[in-house]
């Protein structure tokens, strides 16, 4: 049937043209949130519980993740130590460690150590956006420090990636 010069088949094939596209489903939205923030908790739980088990090492006064920016993303302390402003003069540390290193050819950090009369402060990167940092007595086993670092870098890379 034509009327006004427009064929039925031509409107069902406009009409047909718009079931390439749907409008977003808020409930999915909704629930994609849901799924995103619950694996972002257990993320940040994983965080915590990876640096309870380094803080819990013989000797380990604190240890910190910290971001290149300087801004503390998480820490566990068993003594008063300002994370916060810890953070924030090894980020400035770390840095002047990364471009020294690269001004005399040795290239990347894998660990920095600062030995001071109390006992070693260690810093490790974590991937691209994080660092570590350890602070511990003068009696701490250094070896199984690094040991542990090597092994929960994976998790904590994963975890600042969220």
């Amino acid at each position: 049937n034509k009327s006004d010069g427009i064929s039925l088949e031509t409107i069902d094939s406009e009409l047909g043209a718009f079931d390439e596209f749907s409008l977003d489903d808020p409930l999915e939205d909704r629930e994609n949130h849901n799924r995103q923030e619950t694996n972002k908790e257990e993320t940040m739980s994983n965080l915590n519980e990876t640096l309870q088990s380094m803080a819990q090492m013989d000797g380990v006064k604190a240890v910190c993740l910290v971001g290149r920016d300087g801004f503390l993303i998480d820490s566990i302390s068993t003594t008063g130590l300002d994370a916060e402003t810890v953070g924030a003069i090894a980020s400035s540390g770390f840095g002047s460690s990364e471009r020294m290193g690269r001004e005399i050819g040795q290239g990347g950090i894998e660990m920095v150590m600062f030995e001071y009369e109390g006992g070693p402060v260690m810093l490790s990167p974590i991937g691209e956006e994080a660092f570590l940092v350890v602070i511990a007595e003068k009696s701490v086993n250094l070896g199984l420090i690094r040991v542990k670092i090597r092994k929960h870098s994976g998790d904590l890379v994963t975890a600042v990636s969220v």
